[in-house]
Formats: structure tokens, C-alpha cells, sequence
């Protein structure tokens, strides 16, 4: 029998090698490899409430999830890691349609925007009662400032503002250039003391709020280019870099607060359904949530005035997608397992745990394990 060179052996080793990785790529993308998703839906959680989910957000220091529904109320979840228990919470004011949730850690005060205003209840792990704030009605988004105790409402007509929301809060409108405008999204970074508002309607784009100005981050973007109705939000406050979901793709916004300029990631993320963003800072990943969207399930109002047609859709792009460096590289890769087949629409990012979670069109909330906890 003739032998195998020494050099012809390791050629085909590596062959093999590459075949191998190639092949558990190829599982890994179609849901059939290792995956780091679980599914914490459970049976408390009954799939008309899971579908209904608008907004989700985590309380890290008692490991608690909370999620706001269309019609079903708030709802929370303990020990969403190990152990995921569903509770309806309900008492005080009656709650069904709720669009945004937002936990303020520093006051331990659970606040969430309903179509009848906004209301928080103090302690959220405990059985107390939901408050109004005697806040606007008709209300999305919510947004908090915590060193001067401020929190932030976007509506169908502009961005109100609530000082000493958890005691003696009291309203007033922020005005400016986002007034009248339906604010689809809202995001505020600490750090600077600069609020982003995303405005859904009159294609007015993203806004930043400081010092009592209202300032449009679009005017660096040819009005053929115009990011028009923007979807969610996620923020690099170390590289000053703003991310937005718009319709068919990602864009990236540098030097946000001060000289920002939008622009198009590119890679593959184009050819998908954008419905959310999330980001990592300590790892500098941000993820997208991908769906095939279909008259009921379009996440935002499509641009009207977008000159270019839209890219063609993938059918095949469903799931969490995840970019590493996305200030230098645009390229995503999907993070596989049994999400990979989900339309996503919505994502939060607990950056204290370090954990990722998604809510899909199909009924279910999922807890995904980022790299830095596997």
C-alpha cells in the first residue's frame, strides 16, 4: 500500500478540518447546532401574552424581568435564568394596553407608559399597586434622567418631560422641533446629558434634546438619503456612535451628539427586516432583531418618501443577528439556534448580567447567554 506523505496527510487534515467547521456553521445557522437561547416563556406566560409584548426591561439586582403587553397588562418574571416564574401584576389602576416599561434602579420604581398615561408602582418585586403620574395620555416610549430625577414620555404629539416622577411628579412639554411629531423611540445617555428621540411620523428622523434645545442629527444626510421615520435606538456613549433600525436596514450615526453623520452600515444586515437594535458596550456588539414582516406585523410606519426601493427580502432572515466592532465592521452573523426561525421584534440588553433578551412574533420570550457568559 503506498503511504501518505507527511505533506499530503496534514492537506488532508485541514481538509477535513474545514469540512467539519464548515458543516457545524451550516447546523449552527439553521438551529440544529449549539445554542446559548432558552426559552423562558413557560406555561404561566400564555401565548396570547407572550404575542403581545411591546416593551421588556430587567431589574439586575434581583434578576427580574418585566414586560409591558398590548392588551394584557405588565407582567413579571423572577429568576428569568434558572428558574422563570410569570406574574400578572395587577392592582391600583386597572392596566391593559402598555407600550413601554422602564425600570429606574436608584428609587426602585417600575414606571410604564399606557394609552391612559403613565403610572410606576415603587418596589415592582413587591405586591404593591400601580399609581398614576397624572401623566399625558396616549403614550410610547419612555426615557429616564437619573441625576436630576427626570423622566421622559414620547407621544403622537412630542416629547413631555416629568420632574420627581416617583413623589410629586409634575408634566410639562419639551416643545421644540419634535412637537407634533409621533416619537417612535426614545434613548437617554447619561453620561452626556443628551437625550435621542426617534420620531415615527413626517419622516423628521432622529433628534438629540440638551439643554432645553431640541436639534435635528439629520442635516448632514442629502435629502435623497433622508433617514426619514425612525425606528428603535442603541448608543455607543464611549465612541459617540448612535444606531438606528429604519425599515429595511441599519444605520450608523457618528459623532452623534455634536457633528453627527448618518450613513449606511452595508453587509448583510441590508438585506433584513430590521424590528429592533440592542448593544453591548463592554463587548462593542450590537445585535438586530430580524423578521419577514407582512401587513400585521410591519413594527413601524414604512418612509414614504424613500426615493430607492427597498432591498428585496431575504425569507430566510429571521432571528437575532450579532456585529462585532460595528464602528469598524458591518458584517452580522445570525446567533443560530431555535431563534434563528423566529421573527424577532423586540430585544433588551441587560448590561449589568451581560445577557441578551428577544420576544418573538411566535408567542415566546428568550434569554440568549453573549460570549462573555458562556
Amino acid at each position: 500500500m503506498r503511504r501518505i506523505s507527511r505533506g499530503n496527510r496534514h492537506y488532508i487534515q485541514c481538509t477535513l478540518i474545514a469540512v467539519m467547521l464548515l458543516s457545524l456553521a451550516a447546523l449552527f445557522l439553521a438551529g440544529c447546532g449549539p445554542t446559548y437561547w432558552t426559552n423562558i416563556t413557560g406555561k404561566r406566560l400564555a401565548p396570547s401574552v407572550a404575542s403581545s409584548i411591546s416593551s421588556i426591561v430587567s431589574d439586575p439586582t434581583r434578576d427580574i424581568l418585566y414586560a409591558a403587553t398590548s392588551g394584557q397588562g405588565v407582567w413579571r418574571c423572577t429568576a428569568p435564568g434558572t428558574n422563570p416564574t410569570w406574574t400578572h401584576m395587577v392592582g391600583g389602576a386597572p392596566l391593559d394596553y402598555v407600550t413601554s416599561v422602564l425600570y429606574e434602579p436608584s428609587h426602585n420604581v417600575l414606571y410604564v407608559a399606557a394609552n391612559s398615561g403613565v403610572y410606576s408602582w415603587a418596589d415592582p418585586a413587591s405586591s404593591a399597586s400601580w399609581k398614576t403620574t397624572n401623566g399625558v395620555g396616549d403614550n410610547g416610549p419612555l426615557a429616564y434622567d437619573p441625576a436630576h430625577d427626570v423622566l421622559y414620555a414620547g407621544t403622537n404629539a412630542g416629547v413631555y418631560r416629568c420632574t420627581d416622577p416617583a413623589s410629586s411628579p409634575a408634566w410639562a412639554d419639551t416643545g421644540g422641533g419634535v412637537d407634533g411629531s409621533g416619537i417612535g423611540s426614545l434613548l437617554f445617555d447619561q453620561p452626556h446629558q443628551v437625550l435621542f428621540a426617534g420620531t415615527d411620523t413626517q419622516g423628521l428622523g432622529v433628534w438629540t434634546y440638551h439643554g432645553g434645545t431640541w436639534t435635528n442629527t439629520d442635516k448632514n444626510f442629502s435629502s435623497s438619503q433622508s433617514i426619514g421615520s425612525a425606528g428603535p435606538l442603541a448608543y455607543d456613549p464611549t465612541r459617540d456612535i448612535l444606531y438606528m433600525s429604519n425599515e429595511k436596514e441599519v444605520l450608523r450615526c457618528t459623532r452623534a451628539e455634536n457633528a453627527p453623520s448618518w450613513g449606511m452600515m452595508g453587509g448583510a444586515v441590508n438585506s433584513h427586516t430590521i424590528g429592533s437594535v440592542a448593544y453591548d458596550r463592554a463587548g462593542n456588539i450590537l445585535y438586530a432583531g430580524a423578521f419577514v414582516p407582512s401587513a400585521e406585523t410591519e413594527p413601524f410606519p414604512i418612509n414614504a418618501e424613500r426615493s430607492s426601493p427597498a432591498p428585496k427580502i431575504n425569507t430566510n432572515s429571521k432571528g437575532v443577528w450579532a456585529c462585532s466592532n460595528p464602528d469598524t465592521s458591518p458584517i452580522m452573523a445570525n446567533t443560530g439556534g431555535a431563534v434563528s426561525s423566529q421573527n424577532i421584534d423586540n430585544l433588551y440588553f441587560d448590561s449589568a448580567r451581560r445577557v441578551l433578551y428577544a420576544v418573538s412574533i411566535q408567542k415566546a420570550v428568550w434569554r440568549y447567554k453573549t460570549p462573555a457568559n458562556r
